[in-house]
Order: C-alpha cells, then structure tokens, then sequence
C-alpha cells in the first residue's frame, strides 16, 4: 500500500481502529493485510465480520468481533446458484440483502457495540452503510476501501454503467448517476434500517448523498495502478494505493496457507498446470465446468489444478494430470502456474498480475465483468462472461 496513505495513520497516541467489512474472503483478506501494517505501525486494531472467517483472522493474531452470520453457507443454496446462472448484478444485491436481513437487526447491534471502543472505522462498501449512522451518532471519523468500480467523480472515464461512451463531461455526470442510483435504491434503505435498529432518526436522500459526498472522506481504492491510474482530476483524500497482500513471511507461516507434500510433488513434476478456481462465488454450472475439465484432459496434454474455494465438490474424474484443493495461496501458487482461469474477483486478479502469467476471467456478477473488460483492455487477458463459456472457446 501507498505509504503516504499508510503514514497518515501515524500518531503519538496510537489510534483504535476498527476494520469493519462484509462479503466473501476476497472482502476479508485485504482488511487483514491492513491490520498487520496498521498493528506494525503501533494502533490496535480489530477486525469485525461474518464469524466464518474467526479462524482466518485468528491465524495472524489479529483480534476479531464476529457478526452471527455464515456468509458461506447463505450463498451456497440453489436461490442463488439461480440468480448467478443469469449474471445480474441487481437481482443477486437484492438476494443477499434478503438473507441478509434476517440477521441485520443483530448485525447493526453488534456493528454498534463494537464501536463503542473505536477512535477510527475503515469500512468496505458492502459494510458503509450501516456503520454510517454509528459513525454520525458516536463521532468517530471512518474512511471507505473501495475495491473496484471507483465512484470517486472523474472526467477521465466512466462510472460503471456507462462504458459504452467515454466523453469527459458525461463521465463526470455519469458518477451523479451512479451515486444518486445507489443511494434510491439500496444505500438509504440500508441505513434508515440501520438508523431504526437504533432508535436513531431517519436519514433523508438529501442528508445521506451530502454525506456520500463529503469532502476530506478518506477513499481507499486497493488497486495497481497500472489498472487503475489515479484521475489528475481526484481530491488527495480518494486514493489509489495498490494491492493490499498479505505478508509472503507470515502468510506462509499460516499452516492453513501452507501447500500439501502432495501439492508440490505434482507441481514438480511435469509443465506447468492451468489454474482453474472461482473463489467464493458458486459456478453457476457445475456439469459445464466438469464437461471442460473433462476435456481438457483427454484431449490435451494439459496439466490442472482445479481450486474447489467455495464451491461444493463436483468434479468425479480421476486423472494423472488433475490435482484438486480446497483452497490455496494464490500469491504463491500462481508463478508456478502458466494460465489462469478465474471468476475474476479483484484478489484473484491482482494475485494473478503478480504472479506474471494471463488469465481468462469467466466472470460471474458483481465487479467481475468489468474487471474482465479492464484486463482485455489492457491485453493482459480474456474475458468471456460464464454463462457464454465452452470448451471451444
């Protein structure tokens, strides 16, 4: 990370930080990457998130605050295996907050608790709206981490939704857009939620994009710059910083990071394999995938490493050139690898870049697709949408 960014965290008094995020573990692993460098530089720091990823956090000795809901086991149903086979960003954002909100009324109250003990909040996206009124109602000053799709206003290019035009004057009215759209449909409703959780007052559009848009509201964009350049046109307080990684010395210290006898037998032994996993987002279509791993097998010389991540096993073949894992270190594996096949996720991208090899990224929904179409813009890859993926292509 930019060290600018990170030095302005340094104090005489150490601060109380609280990382509050929500989402899978490419929502999660970045805010660990920041505790360690925030707890070098002296602050205590506590990650608050969904009790799945307590092991995880633990492992780097990080303290942690759960909120009682297992984000693995809400999106792994046949609902949402549903909505991510038509690709539609607005009907999964409205699935998750269905299952969401059978747990938000305890969510806000922990969110609220927990901060009774924070001088500062860094937030994710999914996670802004509901410590907004926390924030406004205890004074504690909170910054965003923003992990793609900037909405920071430019001239530069457009917000997302707009790529079919890149005119200077419309890029910039094309974050208003964004921002007044977001807020209508989800973010109000999300924090007056929030608000009367607490017995706090309802919050207007009007108070809310005046907050959305406050000048000085530190924007943390935890990407390369060599895919996202900071616009000439962006305030200071909205920056690009880079990657946030995880520490290569201690992440391999972590016996759940560390790779299998097994693993680097196979690795070893032969080419380099095709990597092929999509993280935390089920595959839409499971007999697809095994039909294309299938063949792929017997009908090249190819060598794969398949990643279940959190997709319920489903491949059955048994085959020389196959190796299956549940999960694995994407920065260390990847070098070791010649081809990347990926949802997409900006994690799985950056450690891919990192790791120097191109990538196909089958995108599924959220900001997948428009990193797909940022990394063929950049000619460092393909991308083909899942639900247009064959073996052919």
């Amino acid at each position: 990370m930019n060290s600018n960014y990170i030095d302005s965290f340094k104090a005489q008094d150490p601060y109380r930080i609280g990382l509050i995020t929500k989402g899978s573990r490419g929502d999660i692993q970045p805010f660990i990457a920041l505790a360690i460098g925030l707890k070098k530089r002296g602050h205590q720091v506590t990650i608050v998130t969904f009790r799945n990823f307590q092991k995880l956090i633990g492992d780097y000795q990080i303290d942690f605050i759960p909120l009682d809901l297992n984000m693995e086991e809400e999106v792994y149903n046949e609902e949402v295996m549903e909505v991510t086979r038509t690709g539609s960003l607005l009907k999964f954002a409205l699935l998750l907050r269905k299952h969401s909100d059978k747990y938000l009324d305890k969510t806000i109250h922990d969110i609220d608790r927990a901060s009774e003990n924070f001088d500062f909040i860094i937030a994710s996206g999914l996670a802004f709206p509901n410590i907004l009124p926390i924030a406004v109602k205890r004074h504690i000053k909170y910054a965003i981490l923003n992990f793609s799709m900037p909405y920071s206003i430019t001239k530069e290019f457009p917000s997302i939704g707009f790529e079919f035009q890149n005119i200077p004057i419309i890029n910039k009215w094309s974050y208003t857009i964004f921002a007044y759209a977001s807020c209508i449909l989800f973010l109000l409703r999300e924090v007056n939620l929030s608000a009367r959780f607490l017995n706090l007052p309802k919050w207007s559009l009007a108070q809310l994009r005046k907050e959305f848009q406050l000048n000085n509201r530190l924007i943390i964009h935890p990407m390369s710059q060599q895919l996202l350049q900071q616009p000439l046109d962006w305030p200071n307080y909205s920056a690009v910083t880079g990657f946030l990684n995880l520490p290569s010395t201690e992440r391999t210290q972590i016996s759940n990071e560390k790779s299998s006898s097994e693993l680097q037998t196979f690795l070893e032994h032969g080419e380099k394999p095709i990597y092929i996993g999509f993280g935390s987002i089920p595959i839409p279509d499971p007999d697809l995938m095994g039909s294309i791993i299938s063949r792929l097998l017997n009908e090249t010389q190819h060598r794969i490493l398949y990643c279940h991540g959190w997709t319920k096993p489903f491949l059955k073949l048994e085959h020389k050139n196959l190796f299956l894992v549940d999960s694995i270190n994407h920065e260390w594996l990847m070098p070791r690898c010649k081809l990347a096949i990926i949802h997409g996720g900006i994690g799985t991208v950056g450690a891919v870049l990192h790791g120097q090899i191109p990538m196909i990224i089958a995108s599924i929904l959220a900001d997948q697709p428009n990193n797909g179409k940022l990394i063929t813009k950049k000619k460092l890859g393909v991308h083909i949408p899942f639900r247009k993926l064959s073996y052919d292509k």
